[in-house]
This record gives structure tokens, sequence and C-alpha cells, in this order.
């Protein structure tokens, strides 16, 4: 199994009565540890143990008060964050199994693509967006799939009828999400374990966010062929990555 996700930072003062606490966590890590607070940094052996005992000496309370976090700073220096001990409903972070939604591409712009190796060695994809300008991205998608669905059935290709559906959905589920946010955070969609079953070839042109949105331009232009055609590619490439990545066929490209 293979999981990608996607994650609202939000800043740490909108989190006002354990504002003291994430502040001295974050201040303890940056001084004295290099492991994880980030979803793409992995502990190795017993360093997560230790991490907490020490932070649990540093912090003076007891390892089972203890509250993990991923964080991130903006150029400005200012701290945004992600509490990991919260219920479904407060949950900043959404994960997906073995592939990744066509409609949590929606969200983000082409430029915003961020490439690096983790620590197993193979490529990895993050895009990073504001949630003010994902919110304004919905919107406009959402304006362009309900023009195009209310149109008439009749008007819209067979194929992309369910499709353009399922993407309704979708980006209704995800507004409604990120609207319970601060509009200052910061949106991510990180591709995680799934980048282990993408040729390595192909890890660099990997641009399903540039072409959801290509499909999306041609749905607003009235081309529904030309939007058949791209989310014919893009599904199928989606569907073979989920079928390596279930085990319903082999992959021998695990490492690059």
């Amino acid at each position: 199994m293979a999981r990608a996700s996607l994650i609202v930072y939000q800043p740490i003062d909108v989190f006002k009565e354990k504002m003291e606490y994430w502040k001295r966590y974050i201040n303890f890590y940056e001084q004295y540890w290099g492991g994880p607070t980030s979803p793409y940094g992995v502990w190795f052996g017993t360093e997560y143990q230790t991490f907490r005992k020490a932070i649990s000496h540093h912090l003076g309370i007891d390892e089972d008060e203890i509250e993990d976090c991923f964080f991130m700073k903006d150029e400005r220096g200012n701290y945004y964050i992600v509490p990991l001990r919260t219920s479904e409903k407060e949950s900043q972070v959404l994960y997906s199994e073995n592939y990744i939604p066509l409609y949590w591409f929606v969200p983000f712009r082409d430029e915003e693509k961020r490439s690096f190796y983790t620590p197993w060695g193979f490529g990895s994809i993050s895009y990073h967006t504001k949630i003010a300008l994902a919110i304004d991205r919905l919107e406009e998608a959402d304006s362009i799939v309900r023009g195009v669905i209310g149109a008439s059935d009749y008007a819209v290709d067979p194929f992309v009828l369910p499709v353009l559906k399922d993407m309704d959905s979708g980006i209704g589920y995800l507004k409604s999400w990120l609207y319970d946010f601060d509009s200052s955070g910061y949106l991510v969609l990180n591709y995680g374990e799934i980048c282990s079953f993408i040729h390595p070839s192909m890890i660099q042109n990997e641009r399903s966010v540039k072409d959801i949105w290509e499909v999306l331009y041609l749905l607003r232009e009235g081309d529904t062929k030309g939007a058949q055609l791209k989310l014919e590619v893009l599904i199928e490439k989606w569907s073979d990555i989920r079928r390596r990545a279930s085990g319903e066929i082999d992959s021998k490209f695990t490492i690059q």
C-alpha cells in the first residue's frame, strides 16, 4: 500500500490555547534535532523514542503528554503547523491509498510543483499553495464543471459525464473542508510513496496538475472531444499507478 496526502498547515497563532507549547516544541526541534517533523522524513530505529524522551525532559512533561506536529516556516519567518493528535473532524490531513483523486490536483498550479529525493532513494513530488488561492481555484473549476454538467446530459460525451460528476462531488468536498481553516495557511499535496510506483524517467515529467487544468479549460471552451482525449490519458495513467501500488501488476522500478 502507498499513500498520498493533502495537508493543511495553519498559522501557529490559530492555536491560541497551545501556542506556547507548539513554540517550545518547534524551538527544541530546530535547536537540537534533525529528524522529521514533516511528512517527507522518516524515523530510523529508535530515533523517535529517543526524541520523545529528550523533548519530554526539555519541556518538563510526561512522555504520554507529548503532542507532535508537522511544521513549516515561510520566507518571513512565520510558522505553520499540523497537529497530529486530532479528531477525524478536525483533521488537517486527508489520505488516499494507491492513487491520487483527480480533484486533488485542482487547487494547485503547475509552477507550484516541487521535486526532491526521499530517504528511501526514490524521487518524490509535492505542490504547495496558499489556502486562499486553493479555494479560488476550486471555485473556478466548480463553475466550469457545473456549467458543463448543467448544460445538458446529452451535450456531454458519455465518457466525460460521470468523470465530471465525480469531480464535482470531490471539489465540493474539498471546498467544504478548506473553509474550516484559516485562509492564510498553506495547502500541500504530497505524492508520498505513490512516487515509488511512477517510472523514474517519468517523475520529472509528471504534470497531472497541468493536465487537469488543460481539461478544464478545454471544457470551458466547449471542446469536449479534446477534454475527453486528455481525460482518457490521465485516467489510464493513474489506473496504471493504482494497479502497481495495489500489487495487481508487478512494479520493477521502486528505487531510482
